[in-house]
């Protein structure tokens, strides 16, 4: 049964509604329409207050609660939403497994509707029983519609997804391998989605939940199927699908990531290569907005994979094309805006241009093209000139989206530039690190709600600036970086611990203070280790990272156990973290190595056995500098200085 049920005071005292109780002002652009939920709640009350048996139909009253739950999705009162649906629900499990086949339909969507509310709310294990009992009632629609076996296999989509989320891996692996052989089982000419699209979409879960559990081989197996199985779709069309094509360039990057992990770098090199190019070939000429926006995200995207691969060279160069298709297409949005303003200028600006020709009476058609390039639609007439020219709030609404996607844009550019300023970071170009990171800051400033970026460009600021030795400055962008992301962690953790970690870490090696460096350094391990939990085999390097340094921190202050637990733990993750995946890890590995080397010498004076660490680390850093020495010919320079030392 359902714990509550609301009653439109419940929704006049929801702190989005309108302060005043007179109806006329019950719509709100923050609310549902109260008007709308005042005469559904009347139908509602009248239905609750009779016996079933007198209803219109068994599920009479589950019409109305159904539309007063879409109606408080609508604007993010989920709360409240998951209420209205549960009440449905009772309704339909009132008759257990017997509902009538001719409401199956509404039952199906209404469980679809809570489960999305319950997505919104976090509530995951709610979400588990709900997407459990969906699946089942898809089942049996199966039965007079066919077709709704691909509505079972989505609800088992997301069912597996939450699993993972939740950290349960054994079960969303176990889920994942049952829908992949159930769906091989399948006729060819099943109802619905053809069979091979489907058994694609089940092996790419499976391949991910694969790697969740450390299956990398395995995964390689799913992903190239997977792979295959979208080629030959690619390969077999007359014209372009777009569906097809979305698919195949995720199934390039998954295969890729798969590959990297057991060390096919070749390949996987290949295959983000090939999802780049495909990314370029699909570009309609010079005015395809949402291709370049495509290709200049797949750059990012293959950057962060290049990069993973040791191929910092590459990730550079893919990142600064990266921030050339943003750049353009952030000017691009700046001009259409100028240019809608100059075509529609602004009531205030009208009175105050005298007799001065203004608006469309600087065109020679009365801006009739400009309105069809501008809004990339030939079929505008005079008609919607007017009614932007004389309706304030209409030009008022389009200038807001112009601007809307100004800020867009160029939220996109300081994205770009604090990914580019990473890759120079790597490759030691320090100075033009920091210009980037500093234009990504200057960038987000300009824009509200842009907290997430900020803090990134902070972070990465911060990161730069302390190997330029601006050891203030370092802390203070790392410190407003930590600011804004526990603000945000706070509301929405799922979301954004993993970043305020990442800053947690910048300031716990910046911080001059040992009190506010040791107090993020916990904080940041507390949040890494909780992480880790959830996903090892994803984490284990943020965690690893992270007690690299915290060893140095502890050692700062004196807590020479502490160092050499934490120096040590480092050490053995990215042993085996770099024997799988050298190319990713051998850097964090050397780096570990050397800091062990050096906890030692100070903890406890074993300087042969801080020795033979550090000559492991030099070994490491030569082999990493004869093939990539602009990325690591200092940190050899240094680790070579630290074994002078201890010899």
């Amino acid at each position: 049964m359902v714990e509550d049920r609301i009653d439109i005071e419940t929704l006049l005292q929801h702190p989005g509604s309108p302060n005043s109780r007179d109806l006329r002002r019950y719509v709100s652009p923050d609310g549902p329409d109260l008007r709308y939920a005042r005469v559904l709640m009347g139908q509602i009350e009248a239905l609750r207050g009779q016996p079933r048996e007198t209803w219109p139909s068994p599920y009479a009253l589950t019409e109305p609660l159904r539309h007063l739950g879409a109606e408080l999705e609508y604007p993010g009162w989920y709360e409240l939403a998951r209420l209205v649906y549960l009440e449905a629900i009772d309704v339909y499990r009132a008759d257990g497994t017997e509902a009538a086949d001719d409401f199956l339909h509404d039952y199906r969507r209404t469980l679809g509707s809570l489960g999305s509310v319950l997505v919104e709310l976090k509530r995951y294990e709610e979400v588990l029983s709900i997407k459990q009992e969906e699946q089942a009632v898809s089942l049996r629609l199966t039965a007079v519609d066919a077709s709704a076996l691909d509505l079972a296999d989505d609800a088992r989509t997301t069912s597996i997804g939450i699993l993972a989320r939740l950290g349960r891996h054994d079960e969303a692996l176990d889920s994942a391998a049952e829908a992949v052989r159930e769906i091989r089982q399948q006729p060819d000419n099943r109802p619905g989605r053809p069979k091979g699209r489907t058994l694609a979409y089940a092996l790419a879960r499976y391949a991910d939940c694969l790697t969740s559990v450390g299956r990398f081989d395995e995964a390689v197996d799913a992903a190239t199927e997977a792979e295959n199985i979208w080629r030959r779709y690619d390969d077999a069309g007359d014209e372009p699908d777009w569906l097809v094509t979305r698919r195949l360039d995720e199934a390039l990057g998954q295969l890729g990531g798969a590959l990297a992990q057991v060390g096919r770098y070749e390949e996987a090199y290949a295959a983000f290569v090939e999802r780049v190019e495909r990314g370029r070939r699909s570009i309609d000429g010079d005015d395809d907005f949402a291709g370049s926006r495509n290709l200049a995200i797949t750059l990012n995207g293959a950057a962060i994979a290049l990069r993973g691969l040791g191929r910092y060279r590459e990730a550079l160069a893919a990142a600064e094309e990266a921030v050339r298709l943003d750049r353009a297409l952030a000017a691009r949005a700046l001009d259409r805006q100028h240019r809608f303003e100059r075509l529609f200028p602004a009531w205030e600006e009208v009175l105050d241009g005298g007799d001065q020709p203004m608006g469309k009476e600087l065109f020679e058609d009365g801006g009739l093209s400009e309105v069809k390039d501008l809004f990339d639609d030939d079929e505008l007439d005079e008609d919607f000139i007017e009614e932007i020219e004389f309706d304030e709030e209409s030009r008022d609404n389009h200038a807001a989206d112009f601007r809307a996607k100004v800020r867009e844009a160029e939220l996109s550019v300081c994205v770009s530039l604090y990914n580019l300023g990473v890759y120079l970071h790597d490759l030691n170009r320090v100075e033009e690190a920091l210009a980037a990171d500093s234009e990504a800051v200057e960038i987000a400033r300009r824009h509200q709600d842009a907290a997430p970026q900020l803090a990134l460009a902070l972070n990465n600021t911060s990161c730069v600036l302390a190997d330029l030795n601006g050891q203030e400055e370092a802390v203070e962008a790392a410190r407003e970086a930590v600011a804004l992301l526990t603000t945000l962690a706070t509301a929405d953790p799922e979301e954004h611990e993993p970043t305020l970690a990442l800053a947690l870490h910048t300031l716990c090696v910046s911080a001059p203070d040992l009190e506010e460096a040791l107090s993020a350094s916990l904080r940041c391990l507390a949040i890494y280790r909780r992480l880790y939990r959830l996903d090892p085999h994803r984490r284990a390097g943020d965690l690893a990272h992270a007690m690299t340094d915290h060893g140095l921190v502890r050692s700062r202050r004196g807590e020479h156990a502490e160092a050499l637990a934490a120096a040590a733990e480092s050490v053995e993750m990215y042993r085996r973290l770099a024997a799988r995946h050298p190319a990713r890890y051998s850097g964090g590995h050397a780096s570990a190595l050397l800091n062990l080397a050096e906890v030692h010498s100070v903890a406890d004076g074993a300087h042969a056995q801080a020795r033979a660490v550090a000559e492991e680390a030099v070994a490491l850093y030569e082999s990493l500098a004869a093939d990539l020495p602009e990325a690591h010919e200092h940190r050899r320079a240094h680790a070579r200085a630290v074994l002078r030392r201890l010899m």
